[in-house]
């Protein structure tokens, strides 16, 4: 897609941030304990004793090997991502690579030259659809040879050319799908898809229990033998087509443009998902199977479409032109929020960008959209690709659970470009990557609002049964199981990227730059006066052998944890790491907060500039400090570490913490070993 002047200005200033040098700023802090920056990590050997598990992503073994250099490497992510603002398969190249997969099928060439040529022939549309039922091994049926004669008398051409590409892609996509599923019979990838598109709770239901169900065993098989980087391949060139579609259209002349605005409709049954073509007029889209959707014109309402709906349904592509549309499950959902409904929860399927054993994309490119579901999509994947892009308007996206950049086993991602946009979920959303997932929320320009509600609650936490679970806004998530069935798996990648705007963050437990059980998870907010608030397990935190990390570079910011391990927190082998680069900033914090660690933790907070004020309702843990764990066992040798940095401003300090404060050094044994490496302990530096 083409970038407009000012987004080109916005992409070049998200990307120009300076390197930087952490192992300057931490120097002077770490030698009160004969500390070197390169010396703060766990002992890989002690790590691997205590976390067994299975399918950790490249990018979790490489953080986890140099903390403090977490900032050098979330900016090199960033920089990746951010591109997909003009060019969306970007996501899925850079997701792919964070879990481990490399995809980079525009490397040497474009991979859909072929598919474009053909799309550019005499009666493309016909031969693309003649191809489909080719590749399907079915005869076409005299019905659909009218209906390909009406829609090649009433589509306009740019439509049935660009038409006809897709076609193609999703002809070829279908075979890659079909290649990495090989391994896995008939019988297994049918109900591998039951599976994957069950409710959300009825999903983890199946999946839980200290013995291992068939449900279980039947997902441990499919990870073990899908194909990943063929599966992928496929969704890499269906985001391609979706992008050179969009400049395809974008770049039509002022009368085709006009045509565009004009009423026609025309429909092609396949084997695959019905053919929709249409335009200049309000329409209504049912929920049934879709191939592909083009509507160029109206304000339109989706019932259906941009997802897979069934396993032959393996590609689904919705590209809408123009319009303020409404995108909604039905009628009734879409009437009112979700948390407003009662008898709310997860429906079973997948909608509007969510794709099963398969690729979906949902792309929309003016207007101001509703997008309202209790089924897993708006950029999520299960076994798949799925992306669904926003170029412009003031959008609402309400969605219940696995929503708004999520992915299991693939990539999902949402990508919004402008507007002032407002962003609800309960739970596993808005930039949330589950077991080899990938999920990204982009959003590029605008003031927004990111919710994952702390009530009413859906999924009581553990930590606190009166607030929700949410793994959002940068979540990554992992399934333990050392004290079910033994069959634990890493988390995968979560980002939450917001490039501008001033921005509100609300959510329950676990949000805001989160990681569990060998996931990561990411928020990074560029520019803005921010506010965020969480409960516990928030805003650079991490447990269980996780990594958390929440970077802000410019505004005057907010931040406040309710109740514990929040603000660059590391809790259980883990990492957590908040870092804000400017502004004056404010800081209401709990116990475990603010440079806290706990039980072999590392946790790490900076603020480099500002006139901040920090508040604290607990001595616990926090402005740099660790708590003492296993006196007698291995575990006391095992590093902990609590680390503060404010390096500027005339920063404000509660009267509590008498040991912090303006122009101070401290440091805080736990437990002080011969070696500082083998040691617990906290430090903290105002300057």
């Amino acid at each position: 897609m083409r970038l407009r002047p000012a987004l080109c200005s916005l992409w070049l200033a998200a990307t120009a941030f300076g390197q930087l040098n952490t192992d300057a700023l931490f120097r002077e802090t770490l030698a009160q304990a004969n500390l070197s920056p390169q010396e703060v990590r766990f002992d890989l050997r002690l790590f691997d004793y205590f976390f067994r598990t299975q399918d950790t992503t490249p990018l979790f073994e490489m953080l986890l090997r140099d903390p403090l250099r977490l900032p050098y490497y979330a900016e090199r992510l960033r920089n990746s991502l951010v591109g997909a603002v003009g060019r969306p398969v970007a996501a899925v190249e850079s997701g792919a690579s964070a879990i481990g997969v490399s995809v980079r099928r525009t490397l040497v060439g474009d991979p859909l030259q072929a598919a474009r040529e053909r799309a550019n022939a005499p009666n493309a549309l016909e031969n693309a659809v003649v191809a489909l039922y080719e590749a399907a091994k079915t005869p076409i049926p005299p019905a659909v040879r009218q209906q390909l004669q009406r829609a090649q008398r009433d589509a306009p051409e740019t439509v049935q050319r660009e038409a006809a590409f897709l076609i193609y892609v999703a002809i070829d996509a279908r075979r890659w799908r079909d290649a990495a599923l090989r391994d896995l019979t008939p019988d297994e990838q049918r109900a591998l898809f039951q599976l994957l598109t069950l409710p959300i709770k009825a999903f983890e239901g199946a999946l839980s229990g200290a013995e291992p169900s068939a449900e279980l065993l039947l997902l441990e098989r499919a990870l073990e033998k899908a194909d990943l980087p063929r599966l992928l391949a496929g969704g890499h060139d269906c985001a391609l087509a979706v992008q050179q579609s969009l400049e395809a259209f974008q770049k039509a002349d002022a009368p085709m443009k006009e045509v565009f605005g004009k009423p026609f409709e025309a429909t092609i049954d396949t084997p695959w998902g019905l053919i929709r073509l249409c335009g200049g007029a309000n329409d209504t889209h049912p929920r049934q199977p879709y191939l592909l959707l083009i509507d160029t014109g109206g304000n339109d309402t989706y019932y259906g479409g941009g997802a897979t709906t069934a396993l032959e349904n393996a590609v689904s592509l919705l590209l809408d032109l123009a319009g303020d549309d409404r995108y909604a499950d039905d009628a009734e959902t879409l009437g009112k929020p979700i948390v407003e409904r009662e008898g709310r929860g997860g429906k079973a399927g997948m909608a509007f960008g969510g794709a099963a054993l398969g690729y979906a994309v949902l792309a929309d490119l003016a207007g101001d959209e509703v997008y309202r579901t209790q089924a897993a999509g708006l950029g999520a994947a299960r076994f798949g690709v799925a992306l669904l892009l926003d170029l412009a308007g003031n959008d609402t996206y309400d969605g219940y659970a696995f929503v708004q950049g999520a992915g299991l086993a693939g990539v999902g991602a949402l990508i919004d470009r402008e507007g002032r946009d407002q962003y609800a979920c309960f739970y596993e959303a808005q930039g949330f990557g589950a077991v080899k997932g990938f999920g990204l929320l982009l959003d590029a320009l605008g003031d927004e609002t990111y919710t994952a509600h702390p009530t009413p609650v859906e999924f009581p936490s553990p930590q606190t049964a009166e607030r929700n679970v949410s793994m959002a806004q940068g979540a990554g998530y992992g399934r333990r199981a050392d004290y079910s069935d033994g069959r634990s798996w890493a988390g995968g990648v979560g980002v939450l990227i917001d490039v501008q705007g001033s921005d509100r963050y609300t959510c329950g437990v676990f949000g805001q730059g989160v990681g569990y059980w060998g996931g990561v998870g990411m928020l990074i907010d560029l520019q803005g006066d921010d506010g965020r608030e969480g409960t516990w397990y928030v805003q650079g935190a991490a447990a269980h052998f996780a990594i958390g990390y929440l970077e802000d570079r410019l505004g005057n910011d907010r931040t406040l944890a309710a109740l514990n391990m929040a603000i660059g927190a590391g809790h259980d082998f883990s990492i957590g790491y908040h870092i804000d680069f400017a502004g004056n900033d404010e800081y209401n914090a709990p116990s475990l907060a603010l440079g806290g660690a706990n039980a072999n933790g590392i946790g790490i907070f900076v603020d480099l500039a500002g006139d901040d004020l920090y508040q604290a309702r607990s001595k616990d843990a926090n402005f740099g400090r660790a708590n003492p764990i296993g006196r007698g066992t291995l575990r006391e040798r095992g590093f902990a570490l609590g680390l503060f940095l404010d390096a500027g401003g005339n920063d404000s300090y509660p009267p509590s913490v008498e040991f912090a404060g303006n122009g101070r050094n401290w440091i805080v044994w736990a437990i002080q070993n011969e070696r500082p490496t083998e040691s617990q302990l906290g430090m903290g530096t105002d300057r």
